[in-house]
């Protein structure tokens, strides 16, 4: 900004705006609610700032010159601009506008954030949504890096200690059974019942907090699971069940998202390692106005809610 611009400010752009508007000075003085010299005074220090006559004075009134037509126009969008800026500054300032980055699970997706999304934006419709998909242990690894402001994720996941956690959804791990299995047809299934079935489970590589609770769950049973496919997806693992490559385990929340081709059962358990646990993880200390907008209104639409930790 050169040094004659940064010399002007909006109070002598409205000045200058009275008087184009009005073709008077003691009109204009009246609207400014102040003397007509200094009014003059201030129009003459404009005029020697912009290095421009703006308005010719003779006996019968005031008009505007061809420069001074040109500053109206400008000074117009000027005055629009500060009051864009201002508003936009203050909704910025109540979390109405920014960006939020979001990291979550696919279990977050179906069981919590389709609600909160939809609440979110019809209150903060300025703000806009980067989401990015990913397992716990790549959502983890999005807070670490500071490339989200809030991840969803299940616990335990290798976080850094300045990052808070709290519970958001409880979930139970569920048996998910292709159509017309042995067991189809029973209320509840004892994973013992299910040790000589192929088992489509989650990848230990690529989504290890499950993998491992799932693993400790068939051998509280008495057996280790015969994998006959793993995959990373939901909708992946849900799909070769119906395909009838083998049963699996996933969290109760798909059962929005089962078919007739798979009947989901409750798990006869160990009830600790059945439930499932999705936490918001973030940097308190980071999160933006809008950011912490989100945070709240995940915690309004939370199931089964702990407090941070």
């Amino acid at each position: 900004m050169s040094t004659r611009a940064s010399n002007l400010d909006l109070r002598m752009v409205r000045q200058f705006l009275a008087v184009a508007e009005t073709l008077s000075f003691r009109r204009a003085a009246e609207q400014m609610h102040m003397a007509q010299p200094p009014l003059s005074q201030a129009i003459m220090r404009l005029e020697a700032l912009v290095q421009a006559k703006l308005f010719e004075r003779s006996p019968r009134g005031v008009r505007l010159t061809p420069a001074g037509e040109v500053f109206k126009l400008e000074a117009v969008r000027l005055l629009n601009q500060a009051g864009r800026a201002l508003e936009r500054t203050q909704r910025a300032g109540r979390g109405e506008l920014g960006t939020v980055h979001v990291g979550f699970i696919g279990p977050a997706m179906i069981a919590l954030l389709p609600k909160v999304i939809l609440a979110f934006r019809e209150r903060f419709a300025g703000v806009e949504l980067a989401l990015h998909e990913g397992s716990s242990m790549q959502v983890a690894g999005m807070i670490n890096s500071d490339i989200v402001d809030i991840g969803f994720l299940v616990t335990p996941a290798d976080l850094q200690p300045d990052v808070s956690t709290e519970v958001i959804v409880v979930d139970n791990l569920v048996a998910v059974l292709p159509a017309g299995h042995r067991l189809s047809g029973e209320s509840r299934i004892r994973l013992e019942d299910l040790a000589d079935d192929a088992f489509v489970l989650f990848s230990a590589q690529g989504v290890p907090t499950l993998s491992s609770r799932i693993a400790a769950l068939c051998r509280q049973a008495g057996f280790e699971p015969r994998i006959a496919q793993e995959a990373v997806q939901i909708s992946t693992v849900l799909g070769l069940v119906a395909g009838g490559v083998g049963v699996s385990i996933l969290p109760g929340s798909i059962v929005a998202l089962a078919t007739g081709a798979t009947a989901c059962k409750p798990i006869v358990a160990d009830a600790d390692l059945l439930r499932v646990r999705i936490c918001a993880a973030y940097r308190a200390e980071r999160l933006s106005d809008a950011a912490q907008a989100f945070l709240m209104t995940a915690r309004l639409h939370a199931t089964g809610a702990a407090g941070p930790g």
